[in-house]
């Protein structure tokens, strides 16, 4: 985490509460359906998904 851009820390909340939820279900199924409603989505992981893919772009940008 001390190497993520700023705009990608900004993500890291949603990624550990989603992680979060996962684990649980893991190790003690939860109810059908609790994985995918409000907070739970993985909707939530969007931001991080573009933010992601924009680094890449630009670091496979300045390699070329």
């Amino acid at each position: 985490m001390g190497l993520a851009e700023p705009e990608t820390i900004q993500h890291f909340p949603a990624l550990v509460q989603f992680v979060e939820l996962w684990n649980r279900h893991l190790q003690s199924p939860l109810p059908v359906g609790v994985l995918g409603e409000g907070d739970a989505s993985e909707d939530r992981l969007k931001g991080l998904y573009d933010d992601i893919e924009k680094h890449f772009r630009e670091l496979s940008d300045r390699l070329r």
